[in-house]
Formats: structure tokens, sequence, C-alpha cells
């Protein structure tokens, strides 16, 4: 699989957090992680943090959006392509991985 191609072909694939990520929270709604092994620093908007936050558990990129959705007015379409080219950019930084 292409690290960096968005990832919603992979609905079946179970996303989690990767390990070796330390986070902080900078202010109300943003977060930043840095990730030990590749010295890469990623910084997150509300949405970006609150997707993080639910990949505390694995979710597939259905799961993602039905609980974006549920918690903020955006079209269920466009939250897919949205969150899997997001998901992507986390997958391409080594922040997430599949669940083996």
């Amino acid at each position: 699989m292409n690290d960096t191609a968005p990832l919603g072909t992979c609905s079946d694939v179970r996303w989690q957090q990767a390990a070796g990520v330390v986070q902080a929270q900078m202010a109300p709604g943003q977060t930043a992680l840095l990730h030990l092994a590749t010295a890469r620093y990623h910084a997150m908007n509300e949405v970006g943090s609150r997707i993080w936050a639910l990949l505390e558990q694995p979710r597939t990129l259905a799961a993602l959006c039905e609980a974006l959705c549920e918690e903020y007015d955006i079209d269920p379409a466009r939250c897919a392509e949205e969150v899997a080219t997001y998901l992507a950019s986390l997958r391409a930084d080594q922040l997430i991985e599949p669940l083996p």
C-alpha cells in the first residue's frame, strides 16, 4: 500500500495510534504530536485532535466518520474523503498504523 495515497479504498482496515508517539495539548482543541523515532512533529486543530482521540481505540474510516458526523455538521461523503486524506497524512508521518 502506498503510504501517501488516500485510504478510502481500505474501508476494512482498523487504524490506531502508532507506538512511540507522544502528545501534548497546546490549547483547547489543539494537540501536538512528536514521533520519537523519526523526530517528526505534527500539530492538530480541533477536528484533527478529535480524530487522534478516537484513534486511541482501533477504528475503521467508516467508524471515524460515523463519530465525526454525529459531532460535527458535515456531509458523510465529504467527511469520508477528508478523513481518508488526513489518515494518509498521519500514516505517511508514521503516527498511525493498521491494526495487525
